[in-house]
């Protein structure tokens, strides 16, 4: 084996098999874990090093004396990603630059720099730091608008309004919570702030893509489709499934790969996954975010639906290496993420009769734990995958999680 390590940097993904993967291709696997985190099976490194990440800048004179022979970093978290960039610039191995890191984990600089780019491909926003800010932009544009934090992930704080009363109670609510959620998910060197933009008429989908050290983005076979949560009926945020493949007219589809390589071109991203989250009509492609991370699901759907193993392809990248992304087309799969449409203590899921018959089932909400909309600052209370070769199995098993319903006290 090699003596070089990668590193995974921050938090590791328990659902990921990048250890052996690390092992597999002849390094060892080390993680430079947050010292706010506690680790679990740390026998499983061949080393752990702990780190505060709240304070990096004078971290990184402390972890030069500590001969960590790194070949490469890994990253699944987005609260890690700038961390990963100085540690990239510092100990000279392939990772995004600082100011690229910055713009894919800001919303707000990220918008920005879309608007700077092409001005057709993302919505107009401002920072919303006062509720006088947020009327002023409500004044210039149609409702509805939505409410989000510059530095969280999924739906966590997404908050739309559809008139005037309603952005102002938004608004309110959102202030009063942002501090704590920033706090809980460990969001560093970032102070808690607000965007304010317009609504994106469409449905949303999402590509994913690796891009080389020179710049140049790879794409994955596959679209993936996603409904939200407003597409159900429900009045929250979140992304209620994600499947993959989507059907698309081939001249859409190839404006989808056009605007999402603007976006990333933009962002200057380099060494670096990316997950692109679009809106679009028939006429029409917008950009909602650039995530520099593979995404959460994504690894599971694309091994599933194409034999492509994304966690390989993101060690490529940190080892200076191009991606290789030749897969074929071997099953249909879905996602799901429930939520209640309230808050409330955890009860039951209504309708699980037929469990066993999906890839995965977890609830991840135990009895009497407080539970609540993605809206509300809280995660999925249940998670489903789908998975089937055959079409009509397929859109079976879609139907029976549909008719699951998680209930609160």
């Amino acid at each position: 084996m090699n003596l070089s390590y990668i590193y995974i940097v921050g938090q590791p993904d328990p659902s990921s098999d990048v250890l052996s993967i690390i092992r597999r291709l002849g390094y060892k696997a080390g993680i430079l874990i947050d010292s706010k985190l506690s680790l679990k099976n740390p026998e499983e490194y061949d080393r752990v090093v702990t780190v505060e990440y709240d304070n990096l800048d004078e971290e990184l004179l402390r972890l030069d004396t500590l001969d960590l022979n790194i070949a490469g970093l890994l990253c699944t978290y987005e609260n890690y990603i700038v961390a990963k960039a100085k540690l990239g610039e510092h100990f000279k191995v392939p990772a995004p630059s600082l100011l690229s890191a910055k713009l894919a984990t800001d919303k707000s600089l990220m918008r920005q720099a879309f608007l700077d780019a092409d001005r057709s491909i993302s919505p107009d926003f401002t920072t919303a730091d006062s509720l006088e800010e947020v009327l002023t932009f409500a004044r210039e544009h149609a409702y509805p608008l939505i409410l989000k934090p510059t530095n969280l992930v999924k739906s966590l704080l997404v908050l739309r309004s559809n008139d005037e009363a309603e952005l102002i109670e938004n608004f309110t609510y959102a202030q009063e919570s942002i501090l704590a959620l920033y706090e809980k998910y460990h969001i560093y060197e970032r102070a808690p702030q607000l965007i304010v933009e317009e609504f994106i008429v469409g449905k949303q989908c999402s590509i994913a893509a690796f891009v080389d050290a020179d710049g140049t983005p790879h794409f994955c076979d596959g679209v993936v489709a996603l409904t939200n949560a407003q597409d159900i009926n429900v009045s929250d945020n979140y992304l209620y499934r994600r499947g993959l493949p989507m059907t698309v007219d081939a001249n859409l589809t190839a404006k989808m790969f056009d605007v999402a390589e603007k976006g990333i071109r933009a962002l200057q991203m380099r060494s670096v996954p990316a997950h692109v989250e679009l809106m679009y009509t028939e006429n029409d492609v917008k950009i909602i975010e650039i995530g520099a991370r593979i995404g959460g699901y994504r690894p599971r759907m694309y091994k599933y639906s194409y034999g492509l193993n994304l966690t390989e392809q993101e060690i490529r990248l940190a080892l200076g290496q191009t991606p290789e992304l030749q897969g074929t087309f071997q099953n249909y799969c879905a996602v799901y993420e429930l939520f209640p449409e309230k808050e409330g203590e955890f009860t039951e899921v209504i309708g699980e009769e037929n469990t066993d018959a999906f890839t995965y089932y977890r609830v991840t909400a135990k009895p009497g734990k407080q539970v609540g909309p993605a809206k509300n600052g809280y995660k999925a209370s249940v998670i489903i995958i789908v998975v089937q070769d055959n079409q009509e199995k397929f859109d079976e098993l879609c139907a029976a999680v549909d008719r699951l319903k998680v209930v609160v006290a």
